[in-house]
Parts: C-alpha cells; sequence; structure tokens
C-alpha cells in the first residue's frame, strides 16, 4: 500500500496537477462530512405551510385581487397566529361578513361597524408590505410578490430584482396607461349689478 505522498507524486507524474488533487481530497472530505452516520445524504425537506381557503377568500374580497397566491395567503394567516392570535381569532368573524359583502369598500364598512377595522386593515397591509407586524418581530412572508410592486410592475422591478440586460434602465419607459385628465367645469362667476337689471 502506497503511503499519500507516494500517490500525490503519482498523480503529478500522470498530469494531475498538486492542486486539483488537493482540491479533489478536500471536495471528498467535504461530501463524506455531510453524510450520516447511516451513510446516506441528509436532504432538508422544508415544510408545507397547510393551506387556508376561508382565509385566501377573505384576502381576495378585502385586497380586491382575485390572483393572490394560496401558498403566500397560508403564511400570513400563519403569521397573524405566531405574532397576533388575539387578531387572527377574528379571521372568521371577518370571513363571514366577506360572504355578505364581496366588494372590498362594503367589506371594510361593514368591518368598521362590526368594530372588525383593525384586523382587516392589518391583513391589506400584510398583502401589500409582504410582512406581518412590524419592526423586529415582523415575519416576512413575501417579497416581490407583495402587492406594493404592482402598480409599477411595468416599468420597475422590486429593488435588488433586475429583470432586465445591462442598462435596463436607460430605456424608454412604456406609455403611462393612465387616462387623461377631465376637464372640469368652470364656476359660474356672480351676476354682476349690469346683468342684474
Amino acid at each position: 500500500m502506497k503511503d499519500l505522498s507516494q500517490s500525490a507524486e503519482d498523480a503529478v507524474a500522470t498530469g494531475l496537477s498538486r492542486r486539483a488533487f488537493v482540491a479533489g481530497m478536500a471536495i471528498s472530505m467535504l461530501l463524506a462530512a455531510c453524510r450520516n452516520s447511516s451513510g446516506t445524504q441528509q436532504t432538508i425537506v422544508p415544510s408545507a405551510t397547510p393551506a387556508d381557503p376561508a382565509f385566501l377568500k377573505l384576502s381576495q374580497v378585502l385586497t380586491g385581487h382575485a390572483d393572490l397566491d394560496p401558498v403566500t395567503a397560508a403564511r400570513i394567516s400563519q403569521g397573524f397566529g405566531q405574532l397576533y392570535p388575539e387578531m387572527k381569532a377574528h379571521f372568521p368573524m371577518l370571513v363571514a361578513l366577506a360572504a355578505e359583502h364581496p366588494q372590498p369598500n362594503a367589506l371594510l364598512a361593514a368591518a368598521t361597524q362590526s368594530g372588525l377595522a383593525e384586523p382587516a386593515l392589518a391583513i391589506v397591509a400584510a398583502w401589500y408590505m409582504g410582512t406581518v407586524g412590524k419592526g423586529q418581530d415582523a415575519i416576512s412572508v413575501a417579497y416581490a410578490d407583495a402587492l406594493m410592486f404592482r402598480p409599477v410592475a411595468d416599468a420597475l422591478y422590486p429593488p435588488t430584482y433586475s429583470l432586465g440586460g445591462p442598462g435596463w434602465w436607460t430605456a424608454a419607459p412604456p406609455p403611462i396607461g393612465v387616462s387623461p385628465p377631465t376637464e372640469r367645469p368652470r364656476a359660474k362667476s356672480p351676476p354682476t349689478e349690469a346683468g342684474r337689471q
């Protein structure tokens, strides 16, 4: 059995550099260290967030967006359960109100009359900001999919996202899809003394 130094010399003699040999050994040792005692590699399986169809429907009515992501909805619901369980306890009442008032403004008015404006607005804020809560305790549930980026999605990307090529910002912006301002009727001037006679 040859010793390790003899193996290295043989590798150099066959055209393999010492640097490549050392790199190969380092990778082999890293792979060996990543294996558990049974000899199989460990796999990290992300925990699945259970779906919450009632909360998704409530969110669709509150935000006015029918294309909300069910996974993000489940994460927001779970985040409220972790940070604000007393607020999440009001969600079933909001779900019942959403069934009666399927438009955002009508639902918010009904929630305000029922004393549920705070949880309703907190849900809307979570969807637009992509976080549940504030400050250091906030839970991030979405970034690029946060609703705050939708109004400018035709021309701007979320910060740190570059979906264009180099210098993409130098291209002319897309045409504005806003209707032209309507002309306001002029206020009638008060009649003068000459006009009254």
